[in-house]
């Protein structure tokens, strides 16, 4: 998060917009130097890849791509990365007091849940971002971003239990998706039918789409920096080039070579992607 972080000069940082309406910056967050410090303002995380829990007093919830943290001002908080050797890659918007007003009316709401969840349009408009050339359109785009990071009407759960949080931590860790819910169960000494109870109370969503939501934010990510579209499927665990490109089509409404000729021209993000 942003804020007085310790070890700062050496995460990375970037700032994409700088403005009354809106500060946003985008953070790399080593795997060995996960940010602790204290929130200035108000601010929302969305997390484009890696996982972290972000740690408010004894409160410690669980943020990856599928969710969008709003993180209240003059707060101490710690984040743990929580996959072996990943740290996570954020795009922080700290929205002015009025933008709020003018964009939710009642602000207080959203940074009271903490959490909400995030939607594959808010990935692909935080992708647009980080790569933009234009100051305009990345102002624009920041505030499409806090429009849209209230759409979801998904609830997600403040602090999760630790089967779900284990669970989570070996889908992060296993980027092909080749696992299965006899695997995970047993990995984390849950029965499948619990772990599937408690997954959906949490993340509203099953494990199967939670997986699916993982990959497509992956390929969002990466597909700009790929030659090979077929190789990039089986690496996320899709099972052919059609199956990956119908899954990317049906979310975004274009296919993926579409996606990756289109982020070609404003590629910023490979000085930050290592």
């Amino acid at each position: 998060m942003n804020g007085q972080v310790q070890n700062q000069a050496q995460n990375r940082r970037r700032r994409l917009v700088s403005s009354d309406v809106l500060l946003a910056e985008e953070i790399v967050a080593l795997p060995e130097l996960p940010p602790r410090g204290d929130t200035i303002r108000r601010q929302l995380a969305i997390t484009y890849a890696g996982a972290f829990e972000f740690q408010v007093g004894r409160s410690i919830t669980w943020v990856d791509p599928s969710r969008i943290l709003f993180a209240e001002a003059n707060q101490s908080f710690i984040d743990r990365h929580v996959v072996p050797g990943s740290g996570h890659r954020s795009i922080i918007l700290s929205p002015g007091p009025g933008t709020i007003e003018e964009l939710w009316g009642n602000g207080d709401a959203p940074f009271a849940g903490r959490v909400r969840a995030c939607t594959l349009r808010t990935q692909m408009l935080t992708q647009q971002l980080r790569r933009t050339l234009d100051p305009l359109a990345a102002q624009e785009l920041g505030i499409a971003i806090l429009e849209e990071s209230v759409a979801e009407s998904r609830s997600v759960t403040v602090v999760d239990p630790a089967c779900v949080r284990r669970a989570k931590t070996i889908l992060h860790g296993n980027s092909d998706g080749r696992l299965t819910l006899m695997q995970i169960a047993a990995d984390v000494g849950v029965s499948p039918i619990y772990l599937t109870q408690c997954f959906k109370r949490s993340e509203g969503i099953p494990l199967y789409r939670y997986q699916t939501m993982l990959r497509l934010g992956r390929a969002l990510d990466q597909l700009p920096e790929r030659d090979d579209i077929t190789d990039l499927a089986f690496e996320l665990g899709f099972s052919s080039h059609s199956h990956f490109t119908a899954a990317f089509r049906s979310q975004f409404g274009m296919t993926p070579s579409h996606y990756r000729t289109e982020s070609a021209n404003t590629n910023l993000g490979r000085a930050l992607a290592g």
